[in-house]
């Protein structure tokens, strides 16, 4: 495939590589730490080698054309380098710095000239305006920032966003899920967001696929991706800026994209079956929903151990058009028999009744699995690092019964934490081991269930 070169490159040419603290260097350190099995060629006339390799003074004497060649040099360098490097036979690039398309008449006249080789010599291009390709799965970075701890990175998570920064922000926390691959696309003159989304598609190790837009400049490819997406049982969820004429204008001036009409481009994600999210934090708790089982119906049970939190979050659902429907009079009468009194209509169902949660929380927990009236099966449990209350032995126990139930039941399960915070590693690697997805904020981690879930519903309504 084209873009193989990108994302599996046999070898990466790093142009601008020096022993100072540059992006030439990190991007070095991090094919290290990665253990990049391929080649690594520093070019750079001013080094004879750089961090214990071979260094070269220009694209004409390398012992062999590399896949991809990385350019951590100003715009102004780019040019010359980059026209030595398609005739040395390069596949593929990426370009990091800005000060093109987006900076006016000039900036653009260059990328238009970097554009026209790439087209003639079949060059697949990341950027310019970007921050590469960071691909854990395969152990490959072309990502400008340095990888410190590369275990923790590889996942089932594809994203693909037109900013830098909101890539950068995800990879600070890897606690409920990891990548497969991460694509900052930055103007995309060559490859645009549909290229990336297309390949993420038929990536195996990808299950998942995360959009940022700021504008779709293949807008027919880039719906087609997303039917291709969901035949495949793969869901996108699309961050979409651009919403206001302040942010219109900041597109523009970014990346150099037309923001386009965004009640428009609600409907096409609608149409072609994209989850769409508001937020950074929709987003992530979207991405967070798919780590499990995929839900059957949007109907959830809820098990809390907080009167007052079940209240909340009847009023939550209310607001916002969650289901979260009463257990059956049966299976009440049941649960106020085994548990003590339930309150409510058992749904978010309050597990405290007579004190003895751990039984209750069993109790309550068959009773979920069992109700032909609920699809999914979500425990609210806030188990934030360090936390000063309570025994850290008592919240792993509840949560090695709730990840015991999840591995047994046909129903995907979710651990909710009602607000955002670090969470303790031994919970997540118990969760984990029982296949339970975690989602944060009752507002954002609920509706991530619900959002799966509709997504799944054109499937099941095609049967």
């Amino acid at each position: 495939m084209r873009l193989d070169a990108l994302f599996r490159p046999g070898s990466i040419a790093v142009v601008g590589a020096s022993e100072k603290p540059t992006i030439g260097r990190r991007l070095i350190v991090s094919l290290d730490r990665l253990g990049f099995a391929g080649r690594v060629f520093p070019i750079n006339p001013n080094y004879a080698s750089v961090l214990g390799r071979e260094c070269y003074p220009g694209f004409a004497e390398l012992p062999e054309a590399p896949d991809v060649a990385a350019f951590c040099v100003g715009n102004r360098l780019i040019l010359d380098a980059f026209a030595a490097a398609a005739e040395r036979g390069i596949r593929a690039a990426v370009i990091y710095d800005g000060g093109f398309a987006e900076r006016g008449a000039e900036g653009r006249a260059l990328q238009q000239k970097i554009a026209d080789i790439c087209r003639e010599a079949g060059i697949a291009l990341c950027g310019p305006n970007c921050m590469g390709i960071l691909s854990p799965a395969e152990r490959v970075s072309t990502y400008l920032q340095e990888i410190r701890d590369p275990e923790q990175l590889a996942g089932t998570v594809g994203i693909v966003s037109q900013s830098g920064g909101f890539c950068l922000s995800l990879l600070t926390d890897v606690s409920r899920f990891g990548f497969s691959h991460i694509v900052s696309s930055g103007n995309e003159p060559v490859l645009t967001a549909a290229d990336f989304l297309e390949y993420l598609i038929d990536d195996p190790n990808t299950a998942a696929i995360g959009c940022f837009i700021e504008t779709v400049r293949e807008p027919e490819r880039f719906a087609a991706a997303l039917d291709r997406a969901a035949m495949r049982d793969k869901p996108v969820a699309v961050l979409k800026v651009g919403r206001t004429e302040r942010s219109r204008r900041a597109v523009l001036s970014h990346t150099a994209g037309e923001a386009g009409d965004p009640a428009a481009f609600s409907d096409m994600l609608r149409a072609h079956r994209a989850i769409e999210v508001a937020d950074r934090a929709e987003f992530t708790e979207v991405l967070a929903a798919c780590q499990g089982k995929r839900p059957a119906g949007r109907r959830l049970g809820v098990i809390t151990s907080s009167g007052g939190v079940a209240e909340l979050m009847l009023d939550i659902a209310d607001r916002d058009g969650l289901q979260l429907p009463p257990l059956s009079v049966a299976l009440k009468a049941d649960l106020d028999r085994l548990c003590g009194y339930i309150t409510g209509d058992g749904n978010p169902l309050d597990a405290w009744g007579n004190g003895t949660f751990a039984a209750n929380l069993d109790h309550s927990l068959k009773a979920l699995q069992q109700s032909p009236d609920h699809d999914a099966v979500v425990f609210t449990r806030d188990n934030t690092a360090g936390q000063p209350m309570d025994q850290p032995e008592t919240a792993l126990n509840y949560l090695a019964q709730f990840a015991r139930a999840a591995a047994a039941s046909d129903k995907p399960h979710y651990l909710l934490h009602t607000r955002a915070g670090a969470i303790d590693p031994a919970h997540v690697a118990c969760l984990r081991q029982g296949g339970v997805a975690i989602v944060e904020g009752i507002r954002e981690g609920l509706g991530a269930i619900d959002k799966l879930a509709r997504w799944g519903d054109w499937k099941r309504n095609a049967v």
